[in-house]
């Protein structure tokens, strides 16, 4: 069966004149003539009936246009889908981000993408970076945001975002920001982290580690927010991200704890699962990350 042939037979039908038919299609008018012909001659039955305004259908050509007609325009509706995802007209892009990382990192992106790209759908997904690269796996999202360092040889590092760690305090332990600390220090102060299995909390472990301290906070959760107001209240000294407290900082809602030795910093990385083949969307919202940096 050619294709081709029935598609010079659709159109012909469409426009009901070869030599319409043949400017639509880019060919000259006896290759539509030819074609035809060779496609009656194959089925032993006549299409088309010849005049002098041009051709109109016989029935057995009407039998054979509407059994065609359904056929066309699904392709020709799949085209449109392509060329619509292509330049963004529609689509649909998965991102997962910690609470904290998507609140301070990636919605600004999310807000400046949406206005620019507003037919397509952004779907955020929250977890830790473990519970994230299962996301990847599974292909249940598209890119994700995760703390470093990760296997390199299973996933795509596009770019990354630097950040530092540090104590912060509320009023009742302010004398704490007044002069630099030491982990030793901080050791005999109640100590807020987040849960066993984020990333923080396993940096956090590793700092008390190399002191030769075990790191047992009395407060442990699971969301900023709330770490943030157990700070803020009073209960102890709690170990956040310095970017994603920044607001409270300069409100003085909080206060800084500087230590004696600087902590190094630490990164984000925005990654793909290696050979995955990204949508338009998903790529152009991977470039407007990229651009953030």
């Amino acid at each position: 069966m050619k294709m081709d042939a029935y598609y010079l037979f659709y159109i012909t039908a469409i426009e009901q004149n070869f030599s319409k038919a043949a400017k639509r299609l880019f060919v000259t008018q006896p290759n539509i003539s030819q074609s035809i012909a060779q496609l009656e001659d194959r089925l032993q039955t006549k299409l088309f009936q010849r005049h002098s305004k041009g051709v109109s259908l016989t029935n057995e050509g009407q039998l054979l246009f509407q059994q065609l007609e359904p056929a066309f325009q699904l392709i020709q509706q799949a085209e449109t889908n392509l060329n619509e995802r292509r330049y963004l007209k529609q689509g649909s892009v998965a991102i997962g981000a910690s609470d904290s990382t998507c609140k301070h990192l990636l919605l600004p992106i999310v807000q400046s993408f949406q206005r620019q790209f507003p037919e397509i759908q952004l779907k955020l997904q929250h977890g830790s970076t473990p519970q994230l690269i299962e996301k990847l796996d599974q292909g249940t999202i598209d890119l994700a945001l995760v703390h470093m360092p990760i296997n390199e040889q299973t996933y795509t590092v596009h770019s990354v975002f630097t950040i530092h760690s540090t104590f912060v305090v509320g009023e009742r332990y302010q004398s704490l920001a007044r002069e630099p600390q030491s982990i030793a220090d901080l050791a005999h102060y109640p100590i807020l982290s987040f849960s066993q299995q984020s990333h923080a909390r396993h940096y956090l472990n590793e700092l008390f580690a190399k002191q030769d301290l075990l790191v047992t906070p009395e407060v442990e959760v699971g969301a900023m927010d709330i770490l943030l107001e157990c700070a803020r209240i009073g209960m102890g000294v709690a170990f956040v991200t310095k970017e994603f407290v920044q607001q409270e900082l300069d409100e003085h809602a909080l206060h800084e704890v500087l230590l004696d030795e600087p902590l190094n910093p630490r990164q984000i990385g925005i990654v793909t699962r290696n050979q995955a083949q990204l949508s338009h969307a998903a790529n152009r919202f991977l470039e407007k990350l990229n651009q953030s940096q």
